[in-house]
């Protein structure tokens, strides 16, 4: 098993998260004076729960996994510069994707400078595992893959997939905001025995909920607990 905070940025691992007095009260609440809200009920006067309980609740439900294994984003793009924002130390790290493939991993890492080694897909939009291999040094934080791939379409084989997340120290993250579309099984049955892979789904597409941003990361409870802190 891989230690992941090994792999985390000094300053991330440093953090004390922020916490409200909400967060830390045990007791049944009555009167909310803690948080300068409106009094007056409308629906929206209240401060939503930080920690997504009940949805992540029902996201656990549909998903088959267990709800410290989720982390729920702005879209999947927040989970995506998540990555960065964790494990990447700007101008001395890097990450890998594939390309062509989805366009959020190269703003993203612009956004946090990071270096982004890109790695052509083969002449069938396979996956060049050991092309990909040749790109990874020791300060590679993250392999980006997306299957089914955008905009290819194709789905990368899993024992493609599986051999990088073994042999690699660094994350690999795994797009699969189109695989309610494919007849292939998710990589999310995984994460419970490889520390270092992250599955990023979504509400938007098959799900047709693409107006409330509700992307996803599903991986160790490590990695939920790093996201949610930052």
């Amino acid at each position: 098993m891989k230690d992941i905070d090994k792999l985390v940025r000094p300053s991330i691992a440093a953090l004390t998260p922020y916490s409200t007095a909400r967060d830390e009260y045990k007791g049944e609440l009555g009167v909310f004076l803690d948080a300068n809200e409106s009094p007056y009920e409308n629906g929206y006067n209240r401060y939503p729960d930080p920690h997504q309980r009940r949805l992540k609740e029902q996201i656990a439900m549909i998903k088959g996994v267990e709800a410290e294994n989720i982390f729920i984003g702005n879209g999947s793009d927040e989970a995506i510069d998540m990555v960065f924002r964790v494990f990447c130390e700007p101008r001395v790290d890097n990450v890998v994707a594939i390309a062509p493939s989805y366009g959020m991993y190269k703003v993203a890492a612009a956004i946090n400078d990071v270096e982004m080694r890109e790695v052509a897909l083969g002449e069938e939009f396979e996956l060049r595992v050991e092309a990909v291999l040749a790109e990874v040094d020791e300060n590679t934080k993250a392999i980006f893959l997306c299957s089914p791939n955008n905009p290819t379409g194709n789905l990368l084989r899993r024992e493609d997939v599986m051999r990088l997340v073994k042999e690699c120290r660094a994350m690999v993250v795994v797009d699969e905001a189109y695989i309610d579309f494919a007849e292939a099984e998710s990589l999310k049955s995984e994460i419970a025995e490889n520390k270092n892979l992250i599955v990023l789904q979504t509400m938007s597409k098959a799900w047709a909920m693409a107006g409330l941003r509700v992307g996803l990361a599903l991986a160790d409870s490590r990695v939920i607990e790093l996201f949610s802190q930052v």
